[in-house]
């Protein structure tokens, strides 16, 4: 009897721990999902950056080499969308425009902070304003002060309208990188009437510990391989923002980036390629291409400073001893599209130069060498052994220069180098790594005798191609950039007058009239046509490159969508932040294990208007509608302010799906089951033993 229950407990024992691993798989099998979601995956974004640490490069946003990350980390008051011309809010939420008190009132966002969580204010706006003031920004010629109404609202005085006042104001000088607890001490110097020299001299001497935007992202540290950025969790916009890091491996060569492309270790970039590279990475399931129109192109820059190139028809022989079509194919076929008239402005822009065309005063400087030869030969050259010689019986013998890694460029000054000497120009080719060309040790301090740089500067209206022709590139004036030789002031044949390109530049920013607009255009043009400045060769499209197996991207094909795309147009990193802003890119959660908010198919952006009394503000408000999936539908609240101020409004009621990923980890249930197997055979055999 004894041993009978011995056995019957045994096999109890034995059944009461094949139960126990079955609870524990069970509880494993439910409890896993709750694990993943607390060991959940750092969501990061991989995308190139080109900054070294100091003292190399500099914290200071204000002094010569600073570190701007632009829209990640620095933020606008107003984001311009470049294709529609259209401004949405960032830092300001709406904006009044008094003209008959010669004012324009901007209103700012009450909810948000500089990265060492200091709340934004007027004055962070007032600093950044005083201090481009010492610095000669262009909003300074139209405005005469700049002072806060409260901490929310900020009043600039203006002094002369002009038609590009608000991109000025929003946009260009519009990037708020001064927090008042940091530079302050600068502005209020600044206030009291101190010299400006004085005062820009300390500040630039100034280096704070770390950089401080109030952007999506917040800068941690810089190292000479990568720059590491994280998420800002008090950001206005924190809600949409669903990536965790953003780490910028510093790359400043295509052949580099084409690796990263391929390794899959880039997640959105703009690198530009030939056409088999192009289609080597359109094979990769990871991979999505778009091609955008970058509003730019490149151009020939001659220095003034020498004294050859100072002769008109010396630059004509250069342009006609070049062929632009092989130029262009050499620099990317179906990238580049040769330019038809050199004139400066896009073909996007061609509206304003129709009458030029139609009346045959524009020169197309088609490839022909033999007229090449006529103007060298009429203005004293000659050429022995098909060699050209000066005036001066010396050889003729140029350097040329572009940014070394920007294969693209590099491609295309190689095939000009090589017309050129074909043609009997001795030429001297030279790649200083691309930062250190973009500075004053090379094409910035004019240390060349021919150059590459872009023409069309990304805008359709005639303005930014013009002044960057003309007047400055990159805060340098073209006086320094090609030569204190650089010609302002001209005399125009076909309109039998002289003109001062400065003065034309100015009334295309000033003036509302578009008949003024468009006779400056005209002459403008003309002038680049005429006096060939520079030789525009080619204009160019833009590859964005984004791995759509790591995140969830706009879809191209969309006309609304690919607007989204078309801003990364001379600013990639601030179209990537504005579409990160609004909630278009999410991580895939394929991927990633993580529960998203997924876009809708067709993103709608918000809108900016300007609205008479009373003013309406729209603020989103949420709204769960009964589905079989939770759906977030877009209304709007309004809201009383004040007269005329432009702000925002969404057109579209657009739905939002949310799903849910739930990610179990079967090793784990399958560990666990194995060890209550083996825990509960063990327990039975050392019964069964005693």
């Amino acid at each position: 009897m004894g041993v009978f229950l011995r056995r019957e407990n045994i096999s109890r024992l034995v059944s009461i721990a094949l139960v126990a691993v079955i609870i524990i798989s069970a509880i494993t099998l439910y409890a896993s999902p709750v694990v993943a979601k607390a060991q959940k995956k750092v969501v990061v974004l991989y995308t190139h950056g080109w900054w070294q640490p100091p003292p190399a490069r500099r914290f200071n946003p204000f002094a010569p080499g600073s570190i701007i990350i632009g829209g990640l980390v620095y933020e606008r008051l107003a984001f311009w969308m470049k294709m529609t011309n259209e401004y949405i809010p960032e830092l300001a939420i709406g904006w009044e425009v008094k003209k008959d008190e010669n004012k324009i009132i901007v209103h700012l966002r009450k909810n948000a902070y500089w990265h060492d969580g200091t709340p934004f204010t007027c004055k962070d706006v007032w600093t950044t304003f005083m201090i481009y003031k010492a610095q000669n920004r262009p909003v300074w010629k139209y405005i005469s002060d700049v002072k806060c109404i409260d901490d929310y609202t900020v009043e600039f005085k203006v002094k002369e309208w002009a038609y590009l006042l608000l991109h000025y104001l929003l946009f260009v000088d519009g990037r708020i990188v001064g927090p008042y607890h940091i530079y302050g001490k600068f502005a209020e110097r600044i206030a009291k009437g101190e010299d400006p020299t004085a005062v820009l001299k300390d500040l630039i001497k100034f280096e704070p510990k770390t950089i401080i935007g109030t952007g999506p992202f917040k800068f941690v540290t810089i190292t000479p391989s990568e720059v590491v950025l994280e998420k800002f969790e008090k950001h206005w916009a924190a809600d949409k923002v669903m990536i965790d890091k953003v780490v910028m491996p510093y790359i400043t060569s295509n052949e580099v980036g084409w690796d990263y492309y391929r390794a899959g270790k880039l997640d959105y970039d703009c690198f530009m390629m030939p056409p088999e590279v192009e289609k080597e990475l359109r094979a990769k399931p990871f991979a999505q291409i778009v091609k955008i129109y970058d509003l730019s192109g490149f151009a020939l820059v001659f220095n003034f400073d020498n004294k050859w190139l100072r002769i008109r028809e010396v630059r004509m022989a250069i342009a006609y001893a070049i062929n632009r079509e092989k130029v262009a194919a050499a620099a990317g076929a179906g990238f580049f599209e040769p330019v038809d008239y050199p004139t400066g402005l896009l073909k996007l822009s061609r509206e304003w130069i129709t009458d030029l065309i139609a009346a045959g005063a524009l020169e197309r400087y088609d490839y022909n060498p033999s007229k090449a030869e006529e103007l060298l030969k009429s203005v004293g050259f000659t050429k022995k052994g098909g060699k050209w010689y000066t005036p001066e019986g010396e050889p003729f013998k140029l350097t040329m220069i572009a940014p070394g890694g920007w294969t693209d460029w590099v491609a295309a000054m190689t095939e000009i180098a090589e017309e050129l000497r074909a043609f009997g120009i001795e030429i001297e080719l030279r790649t200083p790594e691309s930062p250190s060309y973009w500075s004053d040790d090379w094409y910035l301090g004019g240390h060349f005798d021919l150059a590459i740089d872009f023409f069309g500067a990304w805008m359709i209206y005639p303005w930014a191609a013009m002044e960057r022709m003309w007047i400055e590139v990159n805060n340098r004036p073209r006086t320094q950039v090609q030569g204190k030789n650089f010609p302002t002031k001209l005399h125009l044949p076909y309109f039998k007058e002289d003109v001062d390109v400065t003065e034309l530049v100015e009334v295309l920013a000033k003036s509302f009239v578009k008949s003024e607009q468009k006779a400056a255009a005209m002459k403008l043009a003309y002038a680049v046509n005429y006096y060939l400045p520079q030789y525009p060769i080619a204009e160019k499209r833009l590859i964005l490159f984004a791995n759509k197996e790591h995140f969830i991207w706009p879809d191209p094909s969309i006309t609304s969508n690919y607007m989204l795309w078309q801003n990364a147009a001379g600013g990639h990193l601030d179209a990537l932040a504005f579409m990160i802003r609004i909630g278009a890119v999410v991580p895939n959660p394929k991927f990633w294990g993580v529960t998203v908010t997924m876009p809708p198919k067709t993103i709608t952006v918000p809108k900016t208007v300007v609205i008479t009394s009373p003013v309406t503000v729209t603020t989103p408000v949420t709204v769960t509608t009964p589905s079989p999936v939770v759906s977030t539908v877009t209304v709007t609240k309004t809201t009383t302010i004040m007269t005329t101020i432009s702000t925002v409004t969404t057109k579209v009621i657009t739905t939002t799906q949310v799903k849910k990923v739930v990610e179990v980890n079967w090793g784990l249930v399958a560990g666990l089951f194995v060890v209550g197997l083996i825990i509960g055979l063990a327990i039975g055999y050392i019964i069964r033993r005693k």
